[in-house]
């Protein structure tokens, strides 16, 4: 039997709202075809006019932009259920580049398909509105990270913020042991921070024995002190599971 490629988006989905066996039943029906992408692979770049929105289905997406000094500045990241590219059904020209960051698995959707559902489906148009909301709400996060949060206070929230994220859908277990493919280069270009800050950011949160960090996993040793560490509170993701 082919697998249910359109699983990892109602895992997702159901992680903020209900979603009724109509609307499961429309995103069964979506045609997606699959893509592999490598480490750094742009799967939209600035000034695409793309036809399909992109499903992330294994590994992990950010969106980013190139600034005149010519650094990248990571504004998102994303995991399996989210899409990413979304805004494309409704704004035809990409105004900033999306790429992989390890290797990955992408479901191409076509626009079509997506704006059929949403006719069909005014609880399912509305449940991807939520999503699109939640996703405004941890770009503001984020804002708060680069601008007003110290080094160790903005590292421990981002960390949280994924973490939460990855459990909400299935990707932590009980050892709260994350597969992540990020290197310290992908949090200096999310944070706004330089590698050697960030390198002792995460030895401080390492030596608070927080967390172990080792290259493509993170494992949270002490949950509530990695939250207060970070001034985190999850309301901001909208979660009616964790």
């Amino acid at each position: 039997m082919a697998p249910d490629l359109s699983a990892p988006l109602l895992r997702k989905l159901e992680s903020i709202a209900v979603v009724p066996d109509a609307d499961k039943a429309l995103l069964r029906g979506l045609r997606i075809t699959t893509r592999q992408l490598a480490h750094g692979d742009n799967l939209v770049s600035v000034g695409d006019t793309p036809h399909f929105s992109a499903l992330v289905i294994t590994g992990m997406l950010c969106r980013y932009d190139v600034v005149e000094s010519g650094t990248r500045q990571i504004m998102s990241f994303h995991l399996p259920g989210d899409i990413p590219d979304l805004q494309s059904v409704f704004l035809s020209t990409m105004d900033h580049s999306v790429a992989s960051i390890g290797p990955s698995t992408v479901g191409l959707i076509p626009h079509e398909d997506l704006q059929r559902a949403f006719e069909r489906s005014f609880h399912l148009t509305s449940v991807m509105w939520r999503e699109t909301l939640i996703d405004s709400a941890i770009f503001r996060q984020w804002i708060g990270n680069i601008g007003g949060r110290t080094a160790i206070v903005a590292m421990a929230h981002l960390l949280c913020e994924l973490v939460a994220r990855g459990r909400a859908i299935g990707l932590i277990k009980d050892d709260m042991r994350f597969r992540l493919p990020l290197i310290q280069q992908d949090l200096a270009d999310a944070l706004g921070l330089s590698l050697v800050h960030i390198n002792r950011t995460l030895r401080q949160l390492r030596r608070a024995g927080l967390i172990v960090w080792e290259p493509g996993s993170l494992t949270v040793l002490d949950w509530e002190g990695l939250q207060k560490a970070g001034d985190f509170d999850p309301s901001y993701l909208h979660l009616v599971r964790d």
